[in-house]
């Protein structure tokens, strides 16, 4: 799949079940795109989480833990209005032993990647929050 956004690879995953009530949206898939990081709802995803460290060496080796993370990036998107879920689904992440500040951090500074979002004001302002 292509992005949209900036003509990049999608990475398709399954949207995990623990932070599934905080999307938006209720399809059982996302994608992610390697380039971007741009999120989007997909309408199918496969049984098995796919290699997010293909995307970025800042995400965790175990997929799931990074499906997450890819939710939490899809709330920093619009940060104002979904607080509460962004709040939450970072809880999940450091729940499962991820430094989610340390994350946004090695996400700012890979060059590998040109994310839609600046992730450094976006972590600044989830830091507020959590």
């Amino acid at each position: 799949m292509t992005c949209p956004n900036c003509g990049g690879d999608e990475l398709v995953f399954p949207v995990p079940e623990t932070v599934h009530e905080h999307l938006p949206d209720d399809r059982v898939g996302a994608t992610i795109c390697t380039h971007c990081l741009r999120v989007s709802p997909a309408d199918e995803a496969p049984e098995d989480y796919p290699d997010f460290t293909t995307v970025s060496d800042a995400f965790p080796t175990d997929g799931e833990t990074s499906a997450v993370l890819a939710v939490l990036l899809a709330l920093l998107d619009r940060l104002v209005l979904h607080r509460e879920d962004a709040d939450r689904v970072a809880a999940v992440a450091e729940g499962r032993g991820v430094d989610v500040l340390l994350f946004l951090d090695r996400l700012a500074a890979d060059g590998s990647i040109d994310p839609e979002l600046d992730v450094g004001r976006r972590r600044e302002q989830l830091e507020q929050l959590i």
